[in-house]
């Protein structure tokens, strides 16, 4: 087993040591108990749960959050659920998982934006703006139209699975033009930049931009759904290059994360999903 696999199983375990002990105390047995996969998501959900009656853990990532949530359901736990973002499970012929809820859109960045949360950023961020009816729709197309090459190139690397190419560096003012509020997406300099990304942790690759290009042309046949192709990640980055004048997306997503609101959330159909387990499974989720 390599370093990093047994450093997973290590943190796995040792989550899920301390979630039993959670389970097990007298004053939770009759709380729900929800399994998400990171920090940012603990601090939206513990604004719309109601905590009196559920009991919030992350893990890092979703693959330990899946892991987790078979582990214990497995051993009785039927208390127990987990959200995680959908990546692009909603275009893959993706298996069930009992008590798992998807996000309607590739992520819930992506719910928030598609909420009324992001007209409260422009309140605030671009105030002179606010009173032009045609700014938020134009804002949309602009992050949507330029996000979705991104997004391919993201899906493109999950359908090859073995995961060739490499985005956590990514700096979008090398291939996104922001003019006052619009934005413009160099197609060519895009793929350069994820090349020349991946090459340096990878010098082996041999993938060029027109192989990009023809599997991309590809997938456009399977799917043009913004909504589930669009990382919010890169949104939020491109949100910023119009509000904040910079690509870091951090102070997008915590502002997010402040405005974006149970109301917000019961539009849903995450929101419809977990009521009926609540329902089913006469636990409460949220405050009445």
């Amino acid at each position: 087993m390599s370093n990093s696999l047994r450093e997973t199983a290590n943190e796995l375990s040792s989550k899920l040591v301390a979630i039993r002990l959670i389970l097990k105390y007298p004053s939770n047995e009759e709380k729900a108990f929800v399994l998400l996969e990171g920090e940012t998501d603990i601090r939206l959900f513990k604004k719309l749960f109601d905590l009196n009656k559920v009991e919030v853990e992350s893990l890092n990532g979703k693959e330990k959050v899946i892991q987790a949530l078979q582990t214990l359901l497995g051993e009785g736990y039927s208390q127990i659920i987990a959200i995680k973002d959908a990546d692009f499970d909603h275009l893959e012929d993706t298996q069930t998982i009992e008590n798992l809820f998807n996000t309607d859109y590739h992520d819930i960045e992506v719910s928030m934006i598609e909420s009324e949360a992001l007209q409260s950023l422009i309140y605030e961020y671009a105030h002179a703006q606010s009173n032009n009816s045609g700014f938020l729709s134009n804002l949309k197309k602009d992050i949507y139209d330029s996000a979705i090459s991104i997004g391919y190139l993201r899906w493109l690397n999950q359908k090859q699975e073995y995961n060739q190419l490499f985005f956590k560096v990514l700096d979008f003012r090398v291939f996104v033009q922001q003019s006052d509020y619009q934005l413009n997406l160099d197609k060519e300099k895009l793929y350069a930049r994820v090349l020349d990304d991946s090459k340096k942790k990878n010098p082996t690759l041999s993938i060029t931009s027109q192989d990009l290009d023809d599997e991309i042309v590809r997938l456009k046949t399977l799917s043009s759904d913004k909504l589930q192709i669009c990382c919010g990640h890169d949104l939020t980055k491109l949100i910023a290059m119009v509000l904040l004048k910079t690509p870091q997306g951090d102070e997008i997503e915590k502002a997010l994360r402040l405005v974006y609101s149970l109301e917000y959330f019961k539009q849903t159909q995450l929101y419809a999903s977990l009521l009926a387990w609540s329902s089913a499974s006469n636990k409460t989720l949220f405050a009445s």
